[in-house]
């Protein structure tokens, strides 16, 4: 029997048939401890599992029991943890407080980060970051084509020449491309779709393929077999896009975006350095002897390792 068949016999009193919960009811019971709707919400922020994401995970069948369960048994067996001797319970209380001291950090070092950044015109910065880098914000020329291609892979050059050249000949005498991609190309990612590669860049693309599929103009236009590596291309030029500068509007909240982690980042360490080099208050007082004499230990004993 699992925990929620247990759970349907203990519980039958505290079933309410509307669904209104105080901010910590109880939902399992075990002795000792109890697992709430609390601790439901916050194991789940731990995780990062918030907003529409949460609702996604939690229409799951099963998956609100779930959750319980799995802070249910952590609980059950830390229980058991607590009381067991053979467990070295001093380790574990600094490694909570550790855990602790580090989560506090972390917030402390967040909100230390808002207030700096509260009074940002992170509009203006934006604009003035635009403006000294807007080259940097264009989109390239894209070409659509499709191909038909004849591998190298069990073909010597001359053989594989021969049958590109045939492919030609049977679009020339008025063939349709799709249908001759379907039976001849051995790029089999697409030759179900005619051969079609949609749209691409100039760089996605190795040079000579590149080259020819971009020096066309004309829908419909067929190229002469283009040699590359992987072997003979016949390429069907369809449409082309041309590159264009995108506008600050349509950039604005990428580059403010990257600013606020940048300038984030930057208070986090400068706070860090300044707390490391006591600029900041917080009644530091060094024995130094000590501190000297852990240092000529570990000295020692890394040039006695280095030694052996």
């Amino acid at each position: 029997m699992n925990v929620w068949c247990k759970c349907a016999l203990v519980t039958a009193s505290w079933v309410v048939c509307a669904l209104v919960f105080a901010d910590d009811d109880v939902v399992l019971q075990a002795g000792e401890f109890a697992v709430t709707t609390q601790d439901f919400d916050r194991y789940l922020t731990a995780q990062g599992i918030t907003g529409a994401k949460r609702d996604r995970a939690l229409a799951k069948q099963g998956a609100v029991q779930a959750v319980f369960e799995n802070i249910y048994v952590v609980r059950a067996f830390a229980a058991k943890g607590e009381k067991n001797p053979s467990i070295d319970q001093v380790d574990i209380n600094w490694q909570v407080e550790n855990f602790r001291e580090r989560l506090l950090m972390a917030e402390q070092l967040e909100l230390e980060v808002q207030a700096a950044l509260r009074d940002t015109d992170w509009d203006a910065l934006a604009k003035e970051y635009y403006t000294a880098n807007k080259a940097g914000y264009t989109t390239d020329e894209q070409v659509s084509a499709a191909h038909i291609l004849i591998s190298l892979a069990d073909r010597t050059h001359e053989e594989a020449q021969a049958r590109a050249n045939e492919v030609v000949l049977r679009l020339q005498a008025g063939e349709d491309f799709h249908a001759l991609a379907q039976e001849y190309s051995d790029d089999k990612s697409n030759a179900g779709k005619g051969g079609e590669l949609g749209f691409f860049t100039r760089n996605r693309m190795v040079k000579p393929f590149a080259d020819a599929a971009f020096a066309m103009t004309e829908e419909g236009e067929v190229s002469a077999p283009v040699e590359t590596q992987y072997g003979y291309h016949i390429i069907r030029f369809n449409e082309r896009i041309a590159g264009r500068q995108r506008g600050f509007e349509e950039v604005k909240l990428d580059i403010i975006s990257t600013q606020e982690t940048s300038m984030a980042k930057e208070v986090r360490q400068s706070q860090i350095a300044a707390m490391q080099n006591g600029a900041l208050d917080s009644g530091l007082e060094v024995n130094r002897p000590l501190l000297n004499g852990y240092v000529l230990r570990y000295s020692a004993d890394a040039e006695a390792n280095s030694n052996k």
